[in-house]
């Protein structure tokens, strides 16, 4: 299964890591899994040190919020998981 994973360039800037890429699985915690196995540094600011994920990253299939609890639900061929950092400020 085809799944197309966009990063934010914030986050991607010191790697070198294609945008969109192409990754394989049927979840999202596999699809991530994937990532971070293609490309290791991944993991230093997606995972915290406990190995969860950051609270500051964010994570949406085909536009919608993905949370904790729903990274193993199942994902659609051609599906589309973007990770971006959240904003904040005031």
């Amino acid at each position: 299964m085809s799944i197309k994973v966009r990063i934010s360039p914030i986050l991607r800037r010191r790697d070198t890591i294609p945008d969109p890429l192409e990754m394989a699985g049927h979840s999202t915690a596999e699809c991530l899994h994937n990532l971070e196995v293609q490309f290791p540094s991944v993991r230093r600011w997606l995972r915290d040190e406990e190995g969860g994920m950051r609270s500051q990253i964010l994570l949406f299939v085909n536009g919608k919020r993905v949370y904790s609890d729903g990274l193993a639900n199942p994902l659609d061929d051609g599906d589309v998981i973007t990770i971006t950092p959240a904003i904040f400020g005031g």
